[in-house]
């Protein structure tokens, strides 16, 4: 008997991977997926900007980049003044030292005082490694390349302390940061040419994860360890009276009364990048109070301690690379601005004491400067002398009292000078 093998009897292999009915299970499956992980990525987004928002309004500067991100964000400030304006338009940059240390408001009011007009902003900011600062001033260069000698004066200040070997150890903790903030699109396809990782993480940084890179969470996860570690050690000292809530409670009553200070840590239109220059007589008592525990000698040492530690504050064993980021800087600012000069910041001498080798690294460093790029000095380091009243660390001076006293200092220099440009 003969079988059969028409193509009725067909039988299609239900198991087989390529079976039409299987490949279309296997697509809705594949597509599902996208869209679930997608949704929980976006969800995932979400949470994370909304955390990082309501801790950046919560905190002062919690990420150590606020600062330097807002500040980038106002370079152009200056294109907004009216053109016929008679002003001298000044730019402050620098480190956290100009940030808490300098307010515009003073500085032109105490000019205006002197016959001399001039409107000023302050572009300082913490964590300023002179490789920062060579991002910070090419984003100012390209912000003007269009619009040169808009800007007449650019006062850069040099922290020599920011520029030592020892600080170089630690440098670069911030260079994605600050590579994902000042940075935009083109500058991340031009890293993507020799390491795409690389510029895909800057992407990640700069649009996905609203400028805040992982590093820059776990160095805020670590600060609350870091206060225990210091707290713990005033506690041991016998002489020193605790701080309680007193710094909480002056922050508290400032942010009441300083509402265009929100989120806390950025950089404020009203008053040019500065703090505002004054506050209520309550807050101001308060702060003379929490200022005069900082200043307890046990405090300031520690304060010195910290900053012979990170930053070799007073042999300065100078780094060469980072020298020549700061050269780097200047010389940007010089390609847009009339006219930058140089600002050594006046040194806290009751507590920073420079060794013979620091005094010599740092005329080298300064002498190295000028050399290469002809800034103009302003040496304010030794004189006039500011006491340790004046400071409410080793090196940062007092938010009223101090700022007050070198603000109008700094307009006094350029008075005296009478070449202020225009």
């Amino acid at each position: 008997m003969t079988l059969s093998t028409s193509s009725s009897d067909t039988r299609v292999n239900h198991t087989s991977p390529d079976d039409p009915r299987r490949v279309k299970e296997r697509r809705k499956i594949a597509l599902k997926t996208v869209l679930f992980g997608g949704s929980a990525l976006l969800a995932g987004m979400l949470v994370v900007n909304i955390g990082v928002s309501q801790i950046r309004e919560a905190f002062p500067n919690p990420f150590s980049l606020q600062r330097i991100e807002t500040s980038a964000a106002a370079l152009d400030s200056a294109l907004a003044l009216p053109a016929d304006s008679s002003d001298s338009i000044v730019y402050v940059f620098g480190s956290s030292l100009i940030e808490f240390g300098f307010s515009p408001e003073i500085f032109d009011e105490r000019l205006k005082s002197k016959g001399v007009n001039a409107t000023s902003f302050n572009f300082g900011y913490g964590n300023a490694d002179p490789s920062i600062h060579e991002r910070f001033a090419r984003r100012f260069e390209q912000e003007y390349e269009d619009a040169p000698g808009t800007v007449d004066l650019v006062i850069y200040e040099f922290s020599p302390f920011q520029a030592t070997t020892t600080r170089a150890a630690q440098t670069g903790q911030l260079n994605h940061a600050a590579n994902a903030i000042l940075g935009d699109w083109r500058d991340f396809l031009e890293v993507a040419k020799s390491d795409h990782e690389e510029a895909i993480a800057l992407f990640n940084t700069r649009y996905i994860r609203n400028g805040v890179p992982a590093e820059a969470v776990t160095n805020l996860l670590a600060t609350p360890i870091r206060d225990m570690q210091r707290i713990q050690s005033e506690e041991n000292a016998s002489d020193v009276e605790p701080m309680g809530t007193m710094g909480w409670d002056l922050y508290n009553m400032l942010m009441a009364e300083w509402p265009q200070a929100h989120p806390p840590g950025g950089w404020y239109v009203e008053n040019r990048g500065g703090l505002p220059p004054s506050a209520s007589p309550e807050a101001l008592d308060l702060a003379d109070k929490v200022m005069a525990k900082m200043q307890h000698p046990t405090r300031m040492e520690a304060s010195r301690q910290q900053r012979l530690a990170c930053c070799d504050m007073e042999d300065l064993n100078i780094d060469p690379e980072l020298l020549q980021n700061f050269i780097a800087a200047i010389k940007h600012a010089q390609k847009v601005a009339k006219r930058v000069d140089l600002l050594l910041m006046p040194r806290n001498q009751d507590i920073i004491h420079l060794s013979a080798q620091g005094k010599a690294n740092l005329k080298e460093a300064v002498a190295t400067i000028q050399r290469e790029t002809g800034v103009r000095l302003v040496d304010l380091s030794v004189e006039p002398y500011f006491s340790v009243t004046d400071y409410f660390d080793a090196d940062h001076l007092t938010l009223f009292k101090g700022r007050r006293k070198l603000s109008e200092l700094l307009a006094d220099v350029y008075a005296e000078q009478g070449d202020l440009p225009k």
